[in-house]
């Protein structure tokens, strides 16, 4: 099975002969933020490369941003600049697992603080340990540490 490293480098190949500007760029931003990491990994020894959990954090990481300059170019009425994030987020999309529903998630949810008998609020870091390990680049955390804490609070 191809590696999340190597699906992103063969993308920069396949942006670069459709000549599409955006994605291109896009893709070249996410090598260098990769290779930055792996520099960093080195210098504390932890290996020569991150892993591809680190890299579909890394994304995470760069979806959210983006999702951010959207809100902040909408409130300035940039167009332009809105639209171009937004493919951006699109093509970073396109490299993560299905993201898990708002509805999914409370099934989710709700099944897990069952199975790890999550009573209350002191339960959470077991609950979003557990969620991070089994979903791994699927879920967005700030959604999941709101819905449960509105579970656990109840």
């Amino acid at each position: 099975m191809q590696s999340l490293r190597e699906k992103i480098k063969l993308s920069l190949d396949q942006n670069l002969k459709n000549r599409d500007e955006i994605a291109t760029s896009t893709v070249r931003l996410i090598l260098a933020a990769i290779k930055d990491h792996d520099i960093q990994n080195r210098t504390k020894k932890k290996g020569e490369f991150i892993s591809d959990e680190d890299i579909l954090n890394l994304l995470l990481n760069m979806i959210k941003q983006r999702k951010e300059s959207v809100k902040i170019y909408s409130e300035a009425g940039r167009e332009d600049l809105k639209k171009r994030e937004q493919k951006e987020i699109e093509i970073i999309n396109s490299f993560l697992p299905h993201q898990i529903t708002s509805d999914e998630l409370d099934k989710i949810l709700e099944e897990t603080t069952r199975e790890l008998d999550c009573k209350s609020i002191k339960d959470l870091g077991k609950l979003l340990g557990l969620l991070k390990k089994k979903y791994p680049g699927q879920l967005d955390f700030q959604e999941v540490a709101h819905k449960a804490k509105k579970i656990l609070n109840d």
